[in-house]
């Protein structure tokens, strides 16, 4: 059988001609699908060329899909797909791919696997028969479920976080499960306090073919791709334009790349993707003209900067376009910088941020100037300044103010002080206007409207 031997049916097709799928534990395991909604079908044993994906949702893999079906993408986007079911041996000499951590479709093969690798995520899986990898197998993350009932042989085998069950395995290189911990201590990983990841075991690492690979994340991406990644099978040689790919669909992957690949021009070109990208460069292409240049584009990049780098100017120079106090160093705090952050963020100034010795009255005037002033009662409780205080100089910086001081912090007391200062001839109908846009509040709290128009 080829790839052209799939079909799309109907959920009540697949009811209707394979009771037996209706009584297992993942059929419509929400209750959620439609007898309209559809399964990707073989009925037999398939013989397949070429990676096999299964996250049938996503775009990439619909467009797969149109060379397997021999359908066009309006066809395929059309319809709902729920499932997969190939009713005999499945084999291919690529990988079985479930890239999708967080859901996949439900899958259920009534025969033995065999192929280079297999990833499974968020995907109920069944497979009736043994599995037998080149390489991988590999189960990621607890959204997903896999059940096989015989024997799972590959040279390593990764439950990372996954519910996978298995009657017996057979894998002579590498064998890791954090749901048993059945596992030779030697392959634990070690968790790394700077990065806060889990690096896989020098146990693992030695038979990877890239020696940068340093996480489980990591090594899913090289089997997302269907790559070849242990060293005894011989990958075949990575060139520049392979790795440049690389890095255009996920800038991480600067990290994975070959010294003698990881030019300038590559290094800008995940830089143009994110400033995070920096943390993946080789140092001696950081310098401080550079890093300017960084910040200069998105002052959040100020949090990946070395700190041999950071100066007060570039400090403020993040501030400039757009960035958050609590990236700046704290020797670089003043009430300058500070203001400057609250008034170019992209979100309402957060005086959390802000060490107690920088509170003063000037600043918390010009944070409700500048925002809401949504935490004024905590900062002035916590610092001991007079909330009233502060709001009466808010007043008297303006009468535009008043939106402000009214929409986010409106008392008897503030009122009666902004109707003192702007009772008069001069902001007579700004003064109306006001009293109209807030009058529920003014009644709210007794105070009559018309007599504060007077």
């Amino acid at each position: 059988m080829n790839k052209l031997d799939f079909k799309l049916i109907t959920i009540k097709e697949v009811k209707s001609q394979y009771p037996f799928l209706i009584e297992r534990e993942g059929f419509d395991y929400f209750e959620e699908w439609e007898d309209q909604d559809f399964f990707l079908i073989a009925n037999g044993n398939v013989n397949f060329e070429g990676n096999f994906y299964l996250d049938l949702y996503e775009d990439k893999e619909k467009k797969w899909l149109t060379n397997v079906l021999n359908l066009p993408l309006k066809d395929i986007d059309a319809r709902r797909i729920e499932g997969i079911l190939i009713n005999g041996d499945f084999s291919t000499n690529g990988t079985i791919i479930n890239a999708e951590g967080d859901y996949g479709p439900y899958i259920y093969i009534n025969g033995n696997v065999t192929c280079q690798s297999l990833l499974l995520g968020g995907a109920y899986t069944e497979i009736i028969g043994n599995v037998k990898a080149k390489e991988v197998v590999m189960t990621s993350y607890n959204h997903g479920n896999f059940k096989c009932t015989g024997l799972i042989e590959a040279p390593v085998f990764i439950v990372e976080d996954h519910y996978t069950t298995f009657v017996e395995r057979k894998n002579n290189l590498f064998y890791y499960n954090d749901k048993t911990d059945d596992f030779d201590a030697k392959n634990e990983c070690e968790y790394d306090e700077v990065s806060g990841e889990d690096i896989i075991s020098i146990e693992l690492r030695k038979h990877l073919d890239n020696p940068l690979i340093e996480t489980f994340e990591e090594l899913k991406r090289e089997l997302e791709f269907g790559e070849l990644i242990l060293k005894q099978n011989n990958p075949p040689a990575k060139t520049y334009e392979y790795w440049r790919g690389r890095v255009l669909s996920n800038y991480r992957d600067l990290k994975l790349v070959p010294k003698e690949f990881k030019t300038e021009e590559l290094c800008n070109l995940a830089l143009n993707i994110s400033y995070h990208a920096l943390s993946f460069m080789d140092e001696n292409l950081i310098t401080f003209e550079f890093c300017d240049k960084l910040v200069g584009k998105d002052g959040f990049a100020i949090q990946v900067i070395p700190d041999e780098f950071i100066t007060k100017e570039l400090c403020f120079k993040a501030a400039e376009k757009g960035t958050m106090l609590r990236l700046i160093p704290s020797a670089y705090y003043s009430e300058e910088l500070i203001l400057l952050i609250f008034k170019n963020g992209k979100h309402q100034p957060d005086i959390n941020d802000v060490p107690s010795e920088f509170v003063t009255e000037s600043l918390l005037k010009e944070y409700v100037k500048i925002g809401r002033g949504l935490w004024l009662d905590k900062a002035c409780k916590e610092n001991r300044i007079d909330k009233l205080s502060i709001l009466k100089q808010v007043v008297d910086s303006g009468i535009e103010y008043l939106d402000t001081v009214f929409g986010n912090h409106f008392s008897k007391e503030i009122v009666d002080y902004a109707f003192s200062v702007y009772n008069n001839e001069k902001y007579k109908e700004e003064w109306r206007n006001y009293v109209e846009k807030y009058r529920v509040k003014f009644e709210r709290i007794g105070l009559e409207g018309d007599s504060q128009k007077e």
